[in-house]
């Protein structure tokens, strides 16, 4: 009895330490032509899922001649950096792989035939594109994110640019061209696309009179509609200029050409950003440069003369995550999305 009750304790404490706990679920999901739909064969055209790991950006508030000619202020320019110190390549592939296993188990489960790698290569549509084998982190997809294709799956891209970014191909860059003519190839085939988000960095409001001011917040969730704002990385640019990427996690089936079109569509995504708790600290950050002002300035024969102080300040913060935790809270998220998703695309299938 006495063993059984520690046996029971430790259960629990092992089960506390490594609880995460997901919040507010709000999916979303835009379809047509579902019913059109004849085929049981499907091609897993891309599955990635994204990790925030880091996360920096700038402030700049131009200085010069204050309101009403009373005194000058000067310039002040804020910069912060945000990371994760903990994770590990390893765990991060390990959530994606994990997520991808239980994704085709389902499609199998519900009598769906996955078309292999190569015999997609042999169409038309990918006769110029790079063929790539999933199980190598990489950095450049997004700014500030690692991006993980599942151990061994192969998938085609149109290439591959200078700063090593992969390019799906598409008008516009818009891969559901490529997939409307990948599933005619394929006698209209279903054409699958997963893309995941997991962040951790929030940005807040900061505007600030008195100064450069910039405020994030630590918030790890599976992203819904936002936009990564990250320090701009060109040679020539605006002092304080930041990049915007949108980001948005998805879950898409397609099927059929009609025109450049396609026939059959089923996006799946979220209505707002699904928090994963007890996995990073709360925390509020902030970089501040307070403007400087010369309100006496220094009287010459030409008039007042006013020279302000320019400031500038730098916040660097290093959180860190346990790998375990983080791995199972992202993997609870991403396999919640994709499992409501499928099922329900799947039901419009019967």
């Amino acid at each position: 009895m006495k063993l059984l009750f520690t046996l029971t304790i430790f259960l629990a404490g092992f089960i506390a330490a490594f609880s995460q706990t997901l919040g507010d679920f709000k999916p979303k999901d835009q379809s047509y032509g579902l019913k059109k739909i004849k085929s049981k064969r499907l091609y897993v055209a891309s599955f990635t899922v994204n990790y925030q790991v880091f996360n920096e950006k700038e402030e700049f508030k131009q200085g010069g001649r204050m309101f009403g000619g009373g005194g000058s202020k000067g310039d002040a320019q804020a910069e912060l950096s945000v990371g994760l110190e903990g994770l590990t390549e390893a765990g991060i592939q390990g959530v994606t792989d994990r997520l991808y296993q239980d994704f085709t188990a389902m499609l199998k489960a519900n009598n769906i035939e996955l078309i292999s790698a190569d015999e997609a290569g042999k169409t038309g549509t990918y006769e110029d594109f790079i063929k790539l084998t999933g199980g190598t982190i990489r950095e450049a997809q997004f700014p500030g994110m690692l991006t993980a294709v599942p151990t061994g799956m192969d998938y085609y891209v149109k290439k591959i640019d200078k700063s090593g970014k992969e390019k799906s191909g598409g008008l516009f860059g818009n891969a559901n061209f490529v997939h409307a003519k990948l599933s005619k190839d394929l006698d209209d085939a279903i054409v699958a696309d997963i893309d995941l988000f997991v962040m951790f960095i929030e940005d807040k409001s900061s505007w600030d009179i008195a100064g450069a001011n910039i405020k994030v917040k630590t918030n790890m969730r599976l992203a819904g509609q936002e936009s990564i704002e990250m320090t701009k990385k060109a040679k020539i640019k605006f002092k304080g200029e930041n990049t915007h990427t949108a980001v948005n996690s998805q879950v898409g089936f397609y099927s059929g050409k009609m025109g450049a079109g396609i026939i059959s569509s089923y996006t799946g995504s979220l209505g707002k950003s699904m928090p994963v708790s007890d996995v990073i600290e709360d925390q509020k950050i902030q970089a501040f440069a307070k403007s400087k002002t010369d309100m006496v300035g220094v009287s010459t024969v030409y008039g007042k003369y006013y020279n302000p102080d320019n400031t500038s300040t730098s916040s660097t913060t290093i959180i860190p995550v346990d790998d375990k935790k983080y791995a199972e809270g992202a993997y609870l998220a991403g396999k919640k999305f994709i499992e409501f998703h499928t099922e329900a695309f799947l039901k419009e299938l019967k």
